[in-house]
């Protein structure tokens, strides 16, 4: 990547919804609400998903009574706002930085439909330039973190003293939701997500400094032929996901293309999209690395619930809270498309 400054991450800010819920105690709620065959099989597996506890918008009961796509459009889109106002205002708190310095705001936001966008919304909530950069990336999902640093980082590119905020936040509860005919996705995928909201500021800055995390590369990939592995549908009562068997496929499909991108280039250690326990161990022993130690921050993330597009976020903040990442390093997020996101990192 030719730059002739440094972009430089700064710790994540997480902000998680206030409704703990546990692996136990939404398998008992499902089973009071669902009737199938192979329902006991499900939450098997529900159970193998890596996810202890969940953070939710409000109780199970709660999500589950919301009447049509309007009612869980409007509470999902009020409570993610309301997260990444907080995390926003946290990550710039944290940075030294007030609203008027920042050129650049990126934000992902998927699991409610609004017009304007949450990125219209943040600039009046934050008190942001009016005329600040503004990139909404409105349907990324769960590759939107990784997605908004490597959108944020091509936006700085060559602009010293420049600033960017990206802004991550999902509800996924509002998954959660009454069905003509429950299925296999439908338990997997309302217990497997959490709620939460994440943000960071990056900035230009013409040389680092002594434990910066700068970023040297960025990459996306749409890959070929897998628009049947992860998609998302609307219906009138609400918002799911859908998915095939190439769904547990694509990240592995995803590696030679990002092995491609780093060329040889060293990993000693990586923050990887927690999207379930074969995604992290398959993408760590993609690249070269000891799942065991190089994943115990996505799996502690993975416990507390997949977070979609703010999770690789939470994955780096533990990564950098530790100083775990030394040396070069990767950040790389999977998404509905199917897509990826990665960027090569170094510690300065």
């Amino acid at each position: 990547m030719d730059v002739d400054v440094d972009v430089v991450i700064g710790r994540p800010e997480l902000v998680r919804a206030p409704y703990g819920v546990s692996t136990d105690d939404l398998v008992e709620d499902v089973k009071a609400r669902f009737v199938h065959p192979k329902l006991n099989v499900w939450l098997r597996m529900l159970r193998s998903t890596g996810v202890v506890r969940r953070p939710w918008s409000a109780s199970p009961a709660a999500i589950f009574g919301r009447k049509g796509i309007g009612a869980r459009s409007r509470a999902a889109y009020a409570a993610a706002r309301d997260r990444a106002v907080t995390a926003a205002g946290q990550a710039l708190a944290n940075s030294g930085l007030g609203p008027g310095d920042i050129d650049i705001l990126v934000t992902t936001h998927t699991t409610s439909w609004t017009i304007p966008g949450l990125d219209v919304d943040l600039v009046g909530r934050l008190g942001l330039r009016p005329d600040v950069e503004r990139i909404g990336l409105a349907t990324a999902a769960c590759v939107g973190g990784a997605h908004s640093l490597v959108h944020a980082t091509r936006s700085l590119r060559g602009r010293g003293g420049g600033r960017a905020l990206i802004v991550a936040s999902e509800d996924l509860s509002t998954l959660y939701r009454k069905r003509p005919e429950v299925r296999m996705q439908d338990v997997l995928y309302s217990g497997l997500f959490g709620d939460a909201a994440g943000a960071a500021v990056l900035t230009a800055v013409e040389q680092a400094s002594a434990g910066d995390l700068v970023v040297e590369d960025v990459w996306e990939l749409v890959l070929p032929g897998s628009a049947d592995a992860y998609w998302n549908k609307i219906d009138e009562e609400g918002v799911s996901f859908e998915s095939t068997e190439e769904a547990t496929r694509a990240p592995g499909r995803v590696l030679p293309y990002l092995t491609g991108w780093l060329d040889g280039r060293p990993v000693d250690w990586a923050a990887v999209h927690p999207g379930g326990p074969r995604i992290i161990s398959g993408t760590l022993t993609g690249l070269g690395l000891d799942e065991e130690t190089a994943g115990r921050h996505a799996r502690d993330s993975l416990e507390g619930g997949n977070l979609g597009g703010v999770a690789v976020l939470d994955v780096l903040a533990r990564t950098m809270a530790d100083g775990a990442g030394k040396g070069p390093g990767v950040a790389v997020a999977f998404g509905p498309g199917f897509t990826a996101a990665a960027l090569y990192l170094r510690v300065v």
